[in-house]
């Protein structure tokens, strides 16, 4: 009996803690026609802020305004592009649309971005492979990652790497993305280039060799801490079944 009151004793400590902070529009109406979300998203975004503040209440804050209204930051990125047109208003808007899927679209604003003194600019680079990559163009995923390279020698990165080793093998060509992916795997942050590397070994015919990577996934997770081995479960649980299999 208790525990059924308690979203409505909650409904109204915001009510009235709203109305005596002077948050009363559009707080009212969130907390009353919300029933219970409307009273967490109040106490995520107006009372948590000034109990803690700092980056965890920003944080917070965030994840309760998209819960309220999912499209407000595309909204914004598409105004800021009609009304800015900068290259940063480009390529946020090319980044809120490759999240919603709309990857040709993305790559088109990525491509109107990389004009003039932004022509090199690696970042834009990789943001327009990585939306070739996911549209089904991988010829021109590598293409791009082959410009990266061209215009900016020294930049460094995983993901541009492991797009363009995925790039290599979505093309066919397995002898490039092998030698691609024994690079990545020496350094990449977690198990998904060792995974790959020992499973187009595998395709290729080099069983012995993909079952020594598969091993040494295992074992590598074996014996790495609880959060680690959480955030690699899923090439951890594929490793031990290409093991079994």
């Amino acid at each position: 009996m208790i525990y059924s009151l308690l979203p409505l004793a909650l409904m109204i400590a915001c009510v009235v803690h709203a109305v005596r902070t002077n948050r009363v529009f559009p707080w009212i109406w969130v907390i009353v026609l919300l029933p219970g979300i409307g009273s967490l998203i109040y106490v995520a975004m107006a009372i948590l802020p000034e109990v803690f503040g700092g980056h965890t209440a920003r944080k917070v804050r965030t994840v309760a305004t998209r819960a309220i209204d999912p499209h407000k930051e595309f909204r914004q990125a598409v105004r800021d592009v009609e009304m800015v047109g900068s290259v940063d208003a480009r390529r946020a808007l090319a980044e809120q649309l490759m999240q919603r899927g709309q990857f040709a679209a993305a790559i088109a604003h990525y491509q109107s971005a990389l004009q003039g003194h932004f022509q090199n600019d690696p970042v834009l680079w990789l943001g327009l492979a990585r939306a070739q990559f996911l549209n089904g163009d991988w010829a021109g995923a590598q293409a791009s990652l082959d410009e990266l390279q061209r215009v900016d020698p020294k930049f460094q990165s995983e993901e541009a790497h492991m797009i363009y080793a995925r790039a290599l093998e979505m093309q066919g060509k397995d002898s490039e993305a092998l030698g691609e992916y024994a690079k990545l795997a020496r350094y990449f942050a977690g198990e998904e280039a060792r995974y790959r590397y020992a499973a187009l070994l595998c395709k290729t015919g080099a069983v012995d060799e993909a079952r020594a990577v598969y091993t040494q996934i295992v074992k590598s997770l074996d014996g790495a801490p609880s959060r680690y081995r959480k955030a690699q479960k899923e090439w951890g649980d594929a490793a031990k079944q290409a093991l079994a299999g």
